[in-house]
């Protein structure tokens, strides 16, 4: 078991990183010639709940490893360990998955990085799934690779149209 002088630290290093690398991204210089991204990612309350997420985990750190007046701050040490990797897991998935349709196949990459492709020719079957607004696509390749992506979000077409004329 991890004493906790050593959590203590180790929390007080994360939250202190993650001040540092947001108060960086606020002095950043933004290029306004960058061309608009191609590629179709993850919804942005994806990154607002691992923000909340990351801040609750703060919260509860500070209440368990700074706070010396409580009968048991134990549960509070476990929470805010657990807030801050579900919260830095979404914060993974949403900096990672995109998908990016092209002329002759659509290229992904999954949550934990791995980049694939798939071929509008190697498709062996596909399915839609869903309600009217929420419809997803599920395309599978002769090698086994499967794709999810939601049908209607903004540059699906080619995905949703080389589908269509399978």
């Amino acid at each position: 078991m991890i004493p906790a002088f050593v959590l203590k630290i180790v929390l007080f290093a994360l939250a202190l990183v993650f001040v540092v690398v947001l108060v960086r991204s606020f002095f950043m210089r933004s290029t306004r010639a960058k061309a608009p991204d191609p590629r179709i990612r993850l919804p942005r309350f994806v990154a607002i709940v691992a923000g909340v997420l990351l801040a609750l985990a703060a919260l509860s750190s500070l209440l368990g490893f700074g706070s010396g007046d409580m009968r048991d701050p134990v549960p509070f040490r476990i929470a805010s360990v657990v807030l801050l990797v579900v919260g830095l897991l979404v914060l993974l998935a949403y900096r990672n998955r995109y998908v990016l349709p092209g002329g002759d196949g659509v290229t992904f990459r999954t949550v934990f990085g791995v980049e694939r492709r798939i071929r509008y020719r190697d498709i062996v079957s596909h399915r839609m799934r869903g309600a009217a607004a929420r419809r997803m696509l599920i395309v599978r390749a002769s090698d086994g690779t499967t794709l999810r992506v939601r049908a209607s979000a903004p540059g699906a077409a080619p995905l949703v149209a080389a589908v269509a004329a399978l």
